[in-house]
């Protein structure tokens, strides 16, 4: 709270989605003690002039509809009487029907764009996850409260629609960096304000779900990889990390510079399962590695019951002192595909992301030249790309050290060690360049701890890096580790021209990759060629092996084991059973 002065009255807008930003603003005001002047913003009139027909209250933008009903529920009993009556009648209005796609008497046709004279309908009609979440969610509740029954129908089988999804085969907007934690306030809205008992349920079902979706990804205060929609939300309480900080703590430092959505999460009853804070400390057993499958963005939209086989491929592997995840195709669009989290003592977490160039969808965090393919089993991971001259980035903390001996590159973190082979590649060392493409925007050094390492391809061929990772529990110091990789670690290199790479750790395990033309790459983990027809559950161990957290694919049971505790949630048939132990 401490990070939010008095406001006196001054929280924004009402225009659109505006209410993003200023109604957060005004709870936090108004939680503070400043009730005077959060009271006379959030009753003022909406005056825009597609809100007469709702009594000038805005039921339009979903992050509106979303704060609409918080103030409503949360906020009402502080409210003027006659103007929560208002509230009360204008979402009578706006629920007797239907609202999507309802036709509005506002606007005669559709254009192009996303505000509401675009869109002829009365309610918001996106349906990314999160919008879809907090509209779905604030048109159920407004009218069960208001008693618009068919509506309310209506609106619950959508609900339960989207929740078994989540069970079956997971979220479009999977474990998004960025927009996770707003999917959440669409749900903690229904669980906290839901009268029937049976579609609380599905709120809490919706959350527990989320919630251990992003407890595999959080890190000591930081979110890791790979993720849908990665904004570059990189360090300490980036993006969706700072909502789930307030449950999981396990930062050294303080969050200074809170999102104001906070508000909404410490407002509401809903706790995850002691079990999923444990998974997100990482209190069970080390090391481990995690295989799981994610959707397509809209698979539930193109087909009935989902689609018939994952999108994506994700490995995860859990050291004592890091945790890395990676996709087989690396980073695509707004997908991240790799990140790596190790301990830093002074900021919890260090975040370290290879990739083939500086600018992806919002950042490095995404960046991809094309063509990259990776194979990944445990410590050991192959990045190759078919292009001779391929340019490979990684971003790294300032405060590691580097060594160059040959041909492989080894990293000093605090307690986690990287060496780096380079395959028909040469060392740039730090590249100013690619720091200040990566690190800086608008003329502001964004990420002032880290910069930017890069090689690049010699061009004679299909180029990469093959990265093997170490620490105290497997190696006992650095300099332990680098005698290993210069005495034992080997690079198969024999049939580059077949486009095939095996890297064979310290430690003796090994991995293999295979270029493909398209789709995804040949990959051979320990001796074996992975079997992708068998990496499809949302959750499990890898090669059958143990995992704190389990999910099969479209099997609708959610099972976490961390810390002691055991927590486990079923979705069937649209009711949700759920148990500690």
């Amino acid at each position: 709270m401490d990070a939010f002065p008095p406001a006196a009255g001054r929280y924004g807008s009402t225009y659109f989605e505006n209410e993003k930003q200023s109604y957060p603003n005004a709870f936090i005001d108004f939680v503070k003690g400043n009730r005077e002047p959060a009271l006379k913003f959030l009753q003022a009139d909406d005056n825009d002039p597609w809100n007469a027909q709702t009594l000038k209250v805005d039921w339009y933008a979903c992050f509106t509809i979303r704060n609409q009903v918080r103030k409503y529920f949360f906020f009402g009993p502080y409210l003027d009487p006659a103007y929560r009556q208002r509230l009360f009648d204008s979402a009578r209005i706006w629920t007797e029907k239907d609202p999507l796609w309802r036709p509005n008497p506002s606007w005669k046709q559709r254009q192009e764009g996303w505000t509401p004279e675009t869109m002829n309908s009365w309610v918001d009609v996106r349906n990314t996850d999160n919008l879809r979440a907090m509209r779905e969610c604030a048109v159920y509740l407004m009218a069960e409260e208001t008693g618009n029954r068919e509506t309310q129908a209506a609106y619950r089988r959508r609900i339960e629609a989207y929740v078994s999804a989540l069970y079956a085969t997971g979220m479009g907007e999977w474990d998004s960096a960025n927009y996770l934690s707003h999917t959440m306030t669409g749900y903690l809205q229904l669980y906290d304000f839901a009268k029937d008992p049976q579609v609380r349920l599905l709120g809490k079902a919706a959350l527990d779900f989320l919630f251990t979706a992003g407890a595999v990804k959080y890190y000591r205060g930081s979110y890791g990889g790979p993720n849908k929609r990665d904004y570059n939300n990189i360090g300490p309480y980036a993006g969706t990390a700072g909502e789930l900080a307030l449950y999981f703590g396990d930062c050294p430092i303080p969050d200074r510079a809170p999102y104001r959505d906070f508000i909404t999460f410490v407002t509401s009853p809903y706790r995850p399962p002691e079990a999923v804070v444990h998974l997100a400390r990482k209190n069970h057993v080390k090391p481990v590695e995690i295989l799981a499958s994610k959707p397509s963005y809209e698979g539930w939209f193109q087909k009935d019951g989902g689609e018939d086989r994952p999108a994506f491929h994700e490995t995860t592997f859990i050291g004592h002192t890091y945790q890395v995840g990676t996709l087989p195709t690396g980073h695509v669009g707004d997908v991240n595909g790799f990140r790596l989290l190790a301990d830093c003592s002074q900021r919890g977490a260090d975040t370290l992301i290879l990739a083939t160039s500086t600018q992806g969808y919002k950042g490095i965090s995404t960046g991809a030249a094309g063509g990259d393919l990776v194979a990944h089993y445990r410590n050991l991971i192959l990045w190759m790309n078919a292009k001779p001259d391929t340019t490979f980035f990684l971003f790294l903390p300032k405060h590691a050290a580097i060594e160059d001996d040959g041909a492989t590159t080894l990293i000093r973190l605090e307690t986690t060690w990287l060496a780096i082979h380079r395959i028909q590649a040469r060392s740039n060392g730090i590249d100013a360049a690619a720091t200040q493409a990566a690190c800086f925007s608008k003329g502001q050094n964004v990420f002032p701890l880290d910069h930017v390492w890069s090689a690049r391809g010699t061009g004679t061929g299909a180029c990469g890096l093959a990265l093997e990772i170490g620490e105290p529990q497997t190696h006992g110091d650095f300099s332990a580790f680098r005698a290993a990789v210069k005495a034992k670690s080997r690079l198969g290199l024999e049939r580059l021209a077949e486009q095939r790479v095996d890297l064979t750790g310290c430690l003796g395990e090994s991995v293999g990759l295979a270029l493909t033309d398209g789709g995804l790459p040949r990959v051979f983990r320990n001796g074996h060629e992975h079997d992708w027809k068998r990496h499809w559950a949302l959750w499990a161990g890898a090669d059958g092996g143990p995992s704190p957290v389990r999910l099969g694919w479209k099997q609708g049971t959610l099972r976490v084991e961390a810390g002691g505790r055991t927590f486990e949630g079923t979705l069937k048939d649209g009711t949700y059973t759920f148990k500690n132990d």
